[in-house]
């Protein structure tokens, strides 16, 4: 093996010569300021102005909590300290005033110096186009004389490398001709670091000696060992630098690797490149430092237009293994703050911003295309982004929370609309054609045939802010806007609202009448437009239900497990809360023909009106033809109870028949809603065509009814369950066990202790309900909480169980694993959607036993986020339009508003609020006892 000759006072070090230098111990983790001579201060300044610069320059690295700079050494001109070696280019030892100002602001002070300039042959300083045995000993004696005056924390040298040219083999035949021209070329850039390492330790033993090295060593393309780069100059073919020679020989302590390329640049990347430094150095026992070229930033080379460049470029740094830190390649560049970049390192040096937000590029989740047509009036856009930086929404900066999320509504005018967000390098355009629309559906629709002086529900869905008419067969009226009720649009908020109200068709005659169509006429903003519902006819004079012997009617019988009921007199697919269930076996008359109705919430509907003056869906029935009036009778009754239930039964004979039930003091509304459950003292069943031939039973000792009694009313039988406690009732279910009709009622419990309570998080699996930027997830978040109230209500005594949610779970199997458990209280846990002013909670309820619940659940959770409680909400949702226990479901703030989504983040907020629906629920048990 060729023995390395270096030159260095004589000195001649062989490949077994053993290191004895060690890496000085570092301080944590490098955070400097390369000084730039001509940018940062002037060395041409005189010395009083050149002296004011430098204390500046140190006081403000010191403010910007730095704890190094780097100053150069030599400049083109001559050196910056005083020696004996090289001409000074400035007035007065400017190296030695920077080294007693940085440590004067308890900084660490690195000296660079250039070996690319030095004295040449002919006496005078400037540039070396080449290098040589007097060039590595000068440059030796320089940094020897240099250490020695200033005694720096260390030094980094650049300008090691060599070339080939005509002056270089004259060099090289004077000096070297025995190892061959390639072989010296390279050992002179060996020689040079070895012999300038040597030199500074010498000087100062404790001192570090440092490479600056650029970007790439070698392309993988030149040398398999190189890096995955496409490099012009690289420093092993065009700089001649032999990497494992002087690994081999220097000691070197750090490379300060300046990465010209960004995380994004395709031919030299940031990562790539520091990554490939770091594991190459780590094999020798060196550090690397990133020399972070931030006077690129916001120009236009790949990724440095980005103000996040140089955080992200810290984040990284941070992530290589072997890296020490960083130097920052300009002060003026910091001082700049190019897009309050330096604030926001600043920041995050100071421990005040996550990394994850730095690492978040803009993203705008809603509306997922980004051209389409609408006929929606606004659009709500949904997003998020790095909040350090601004966002930028057609020039105009928006307002986003503490997470970078936004959440804007905009206008749109017919025709075309752009809308372009900017944030950081990233543009995000949306092309979106507004057509104008003013009535998108209306219900009922198709074809329908209606009982005479039927109420028709009529239901249109049009802007918000809209003056709305139907009109039928010269009858009108004017439809009142309803709030568009939870989860009805979740993701995607509209401004179509519905409209409701209903129209009387004529009574009947002899035959049957074409009424013709429903007509809607629209206003807004000045333009109306018109639509056409469904076409109707008015049935000829129906048949009434038979109610003495000898008259005949067509039966039905239940066939559903409990047959769904609405009001007769109104023809709509909606559920109604003022109407309660028909078990199984129930027998009645039906006193229309089916009658139908289409709207597109429900669907397609079939009915038949009962006789007991109720409306039931014509699947739920099956025909028993025709049959003469009967009464029947209760026979006997019978009461018991076990820990959950108190039952009450009654032997009957005859036909199963219909009955309706009502709670005595309470009022409903005209859509089913109650204007308060307080009240109630107690449930009548009123049995239609049932005579009362047994007496009340006596009840089983239960602490929710004080009494039954069973009274005549006409052809029907009263059974009135009289509650202890005023608007104390947790449900009920009636069934027919053989002959006997069972009512069974929900116990109260002792508070939480004996309590079962069923939680039910929304959506789940492929259903994320609502969805913000992707990151904030519905289900993921109503679980979370689902899962924190069961933990608080289970350490309280109370038996809960929770819907699985890590599939898809379907309404139907919630309603059917709910009424398996048999719970006392079912709470569905949601989180709404919006425009970005909506706020609040709020609960929605469908029995009227539910609103207490569902008005203590939205004041505690209202309070538990500090938010607008916007109350409890009568509302048809599939989970809770039972009768057999409380159902509600809550939707405690909206993910659409940046305010609440961000305390909807917070673990303390998310902690608040399920210990609000906690106590809201252990509140509403024991207010019962």
């Amino acid at each position: 093996m060729l023995c390395l000759v270096l030159f260095a006072g004589g000195r001649v070090f062989a490949e077994e010569e053993a290191q004895t230098a060690t890496s000085p111990a570092s301080a944590g983790e490098l955070k400097a300021v390369v000084l730039q001579a001509g940018r940062d201060f002037d060395p041409a300044a005189d010395e009083t102005n050149c002296k004011a610069q430098l204390d500046a320059a140190m006081a403000q690295v010191a403010e910007y909590g730095m704890n190094a700079v780097l100053f150069p050494a030599n400049t083109s001109d001559g050196a910056l300290y005083s020696g004996t070696i090289w001409p000074m280019a400035s007035g007065f030892d400017l190296v030695a005033y920077a080294a007693e100002a940085a440590r004067g602001q308890g900084l660490s002070f690195y000296v660079i110096l250039d070996a690319s300039n030095g004295v040449g042959a002919e006496g005078q300083y400037g540039p070396r186009a080449n290098l040589s045995a007097e060039a590595v000993q000068q440059t030796a004696a320089v940094l020897s004389e240099l250490t020695a005056q200033c005694q720096p924390d260390g030094v980094y040298l650049t300008g090691y490398y060599n070339q080939k040219t005509a002056e270089s083999m004259s060099l090289y035949r004077s000096e070297g001709a025995s190892m061959g021209y390639d072989n010296w070329v390279r050992e002179c850039g060996s020689s040079l670091v070895v012999n300038a390492g040597a030199a500074v330790r010498e000087a100062k033993a404790d001192a570090l000696f440092g490479l600056i090295a650029d970007p790439v060593w070698a392309n993988q393309s030149t040398d398999p060992a190189g890096s995955d780069t496409q490099a012009d100059f690289e420093m092993a073919t065009d700089g001649y630098v032999d990497l494992n020679a002087i690994f081999a020989w220097a000691e070197v302590d750090r490379i300060l690797v300046r990465c010209t390329g960004s995380l994004t640049d395709q031919d030299q990347n940031f990562k790539t490149v520091l990554s490939w430094w770091a594991e190459t150095a780590s094999q020798h026992g060196t550090g690397v430092a990133a020399w972070i070229c931030n006077d690129r930033l916001g120009g236009d080379e790949p990724g440095w237009k980005a103000p996040d460049q140089v955080m992200r470029q810290i984040i990284e740094t941070r992530a290589v293994e072997g890296c020490v830190g960083a130097a920052y390649g300009s002060l003026a560049a910091l001082e700049e703050n190019v897009g309050g970049s330096t604030d926001v390192l600043l920041r995050y040096y100071a421990d005040q911003i996550e990394e994850q937000d730095i690492l978040t590029d803009l993203t705008v989740s809603t509306p997922e295309k980004r051209t389409y047509t609408t006929q929606e009036p606004q659009m709500n856009f949904y997003g998020a982004s790095d909040p350090n930086f601004p966002l930028t929404l057609n020039g105009k900066e928006l307002e986003r929370n503490g997470e970078g999320v936004f959440s804007v509504e905009m206008d749109l005018q017919p025709g075309l609309n752009t809308f372009t967000f900017e944030h950081k390098e990233k543009s995000v355009v949306y092309n979106i054609t507004r057509e104008v629309v003013i009535i998108k559906e209306v219900s009922p629709s198709g074809s329908m045939t209606v009982e005479g002086s039927t109420q028709i529900g009529i239901t249109v869905m049009a802007y918000s802010g809209s003056s709305i008419t139907a009109s039928l067969g010269g009858a009108s009226v004017t439809l009142t806007e309803q709030e568009l009720t939870a989860d009805a649009a979740d993701g995607s908020p509209s401004a179509y609202v519905p409209y409701k109200g209903t129209l009387t068709v004529p009574a009947a005659t002899e035959s049957q009448q074409d009424v013709g169509n429903i007509a809607v006429s629209a206003t807004w903003s000045g333009i109306t437009q018109s639509a056409g519902g469904a076409r109707v006819y008015v049935s000829a004079l129906p048949q009434q239900a038979p109610n003495v012997e000898g008259q005949k009617g067509n039966l039905v019988e239940v066939t559903a497990s409990q047959a769904r009921t609405y009001p007769a007199n109104v023809l709509n697919n909606e559920p109604n809360g003022s109407c309660f269930p028909l078990p199984k076996g129930t027998v009645d008359y039906i006193v229309s023909d089916k009658l139908t109705y289409s709207d597109d919430t429900y669907g397609s509907g079939e009915y038949y009106i009962l006789g007991s003056g109720v409306r039931v869906s014509a699947s739920d029935v099956s025909s028993l033809g025709e049959a003469e009036w009967q009464m029947s009778s209760l026979s006997g009754a019978s009461s018991w109870a076990d820990g959950q239930y108190v039952y009450v039964s009654f032997t009957r004979s005859g036909r199963k028949t219909a009955y309706t039930v009502q709670f005595d003091g309470v009022g409903y509304s005209a859509s089913g809603g109650v204007n308060g459950f307080s009240g109630a003292t107690s449930m009548s069943a009123i049995l239609k065509d049932t005579s009362a031939d047994t007496a009340a039973p006596g009840l089983a000792a239960n602490n929710l009814l004080s009494g039954v009694s069973v009274a005549q009313q006409g052809n029907d039988t009263v059974v009135r369950f009289d509650l202890r406690k005023a608007g104390s009732f947790l449900g009920y279910r009636a069934y027919y066990d053989g002959d006997n009709l069972v009512f069974r009622f929900n116990q109260i419990p002792s508070g939480l202790s004996g309590a079962k309570i069923y939680l039910d998080p929304g959506h789940g699996g492929y259903d994320g309900g609502t969805s913000i930027t992707g990151m904030y997830t519905e289900k993921t978040l109503n679980a979370d909480i689902a899962a924190r109230v069961a933990d608080i209500l289970r350490s309280r005594g109370a038996t809960v169980q929770v819907t699985d949610t890590s599939g898809y779970v379907s309404l139907d199997s919630r309603v059917s694993q709910s009424q398996s458990f048999s719970p006392h209280l079912f709470v569905s846990i949601h989180h709404n959607s919006g425009v970005s002013s909506a706020k609040g909670t709020e609960v929605y309820y469908f029995n009227p036993y539910s609103r207490q619940l569902a008005a203590n659940l939205s004041g505690a959770v209202a309070g538990a986020l500090g938010t607008t409680n916007r109350g409890d909400k009568y509302g048809a949702y599939r989970v809770t339009t039972h009768m057999d226990f409380p159902a509600v479901l809550v939707e405690c703030g909206f993910l659409t508003n940046p305010e609440e989504l961000s305390k909807l983040q917070s673990d303390s907020y998310k902690n608040a609020i399920a210990t609000s629906i906690a106590d809201a629920i252990q509140n509403t048990l024991t207010s019962m006892l």
